[in-house]
């Protein structure tokens, strides 16, 4: 009985976890589980904000570059980015580690990520960071860090401080990769958001550690892309009917962006470390990897206009918009399959070809030891003739 009265109780939480606010799917990879040896940090970002934008900033100790709000005007609240030491980080809010869910509004994690981002090269200047703040904290959160010495870490954080988990030790992480959604291992096992993602994150994870394929391209196209449920395990790869109920997958209406950063081997340059970005819907935009770099830019079709809005953002939220077609009540629950599997393939043939040329300019850096800046801004240059062509000729005819 009491069995029994327990498995309902935690597909009920798993149920609520598809509360739309601020979910996310994240991971924290040691170098020693991917194939290159390089650390990896990854974010698939849920928000009703809907979109996002990148910026540059150099008011710190280190250059960085992150992401934020569009109408976030004074870039205070930074949701991910990396910096010129190689230091990159990212988070997601947790709805289990305060015995009191604090309100959206009086979250510090954005403010907290800018002001690691300005100062912090290493995992543990990023605990003494945390160490240092005033308590009680206003953060609730998973932030995951890595940095250019090969550190991995998750810090789930709460007004009272916080609980590290290394990807690196093999107690805590014996494949070599930390997974988190919207709840925290040390927190209330009561509470919590985003089960259903963990179980689907898990299991891709898993797999692509077994093959020694945890990638960024495996991430973007296997995980941010995955049409499969974590709990009910519907697959709409499979799927025969024309619209399917769309809640609680790993991509969502409400996902405006995903980003997996790239770190370095000990000893690499940090200048190497790669933010590939997916700006807008996974379902309608494709991964892009930027460098920070002596222009401090980025391709065109990532740099926000005067009204902060950013084409490749646009891009992906009219694909999105014919996706999700129905306006009325809850429409934004229900995806029109034929055209998203029409869609998908078609994202991965111009992303496979982004894929192709990064890894060859990527090979070249590697050897010679850093970026070469021409190089960077030719590529950049490509990004922006091939992506838009692209788009035009496939999605933005009508």
């Amino acid at each position: 009985m009491k069995k029994n009265i327990l498995v309902v109780f935690t597909l009920f939480i798993m149920a609520v976890s598809g509360v739309y606010s601020f979910a996310c799917t994240t991971a924290v990879i040691s170098g020693k589980a991917t194939p290159d040896g390089r650390p990896l940090l990854y974010k698939n970002r849920d928000t009703p904000s809907l979109h996002s934008r990148l910026i540059y900033s150099d008011k710190g100790k280190y250059t960085f570059i992150g992401m934020v709000n569009p109408n976030d005007i004074e870039n205070k609240q930074v949701l991910n980015g990396h910096n010129s030491a190689g230091f990159a980080i990212m988070n997601s809010d947790s709805y289990n580690i305060n015995s009191v869910e604090l309100k959206e509004d009086d979250r510090q994690d954005g403010e907290i990520m800018r002001l690691a981002l300005e100062t912090c090269a290493t995992l543990k200047d990023f605990e003494n960071l945390l160490n240092s703040l005033p308590k009680p904290l206003k953060l609730s959160s998973n932030f995951g860090v890595i940095d250019a010495n090969g550190g991995a870490a998750y810090y789930e954080t709460g007004i009272n401080g916080f609980v590290k988990f290394d990807a690196n030790n093999p107690q805590t992480a014996p494949f070599g990769y930390i997974i988190r959604t919207n709840y925290s291992f040390s927190g209330d096992v009561s509470k919590g958001k985003g089960y259903s993602r963990y179980l689907q994150a898990q299991e891709l994870i898993y797999n692509g550690s077994l093959s020694n394929s945890l990638t960024p391209k495996y991430f973007m196209q296997n995980i941010s892309r995955s049409l499969v449920h974590g709990l009910t395990k519907t697959d709409l790869n499979q799927y025969k009917e024309t619209y399917a109920a769309f809640r609680d997958f790993i991509p969502r209406y409400y996902t405006a962006s995903s980003v997996i950063f790239q770190g370095v081997k000990p000893g690499e340059s940090p200048s190497l470390t790669t933010a590939w970005t997916v700006l807008g819907s996974t379902l309608g935009s494709v991964t892009i990897p930027i460098w920070i770099n002596g222009k401090k830019s980025f391709p065109k079709i990532l740099t926000a206009d005067s009204k902060q809005n950013t084409p490749m953002d646009q891009w992906a939220t009219q694909i999105k918009n014919k996706l999700f077609p129905i306006e009325r009540g809850e429409g934004n629950d229900y995806i029109q399959v034929p055209l998203l599997l029409s869609v998908t393939p078609q994202l991965i043939s111009i992303e496979n070809s982004i894929f192709d040329k990064s890894s060859e300019i990527l090979t070249q850096w590697y050897e010679k030891g850093k970026p070469n800046e021409q190089a960077l801004q030719e590529f950049y240059s490509w990004i922006d003739s091939y992506v838009t062509l692209e788009y035009k000729n496939r999605f933005l005819k009508n």
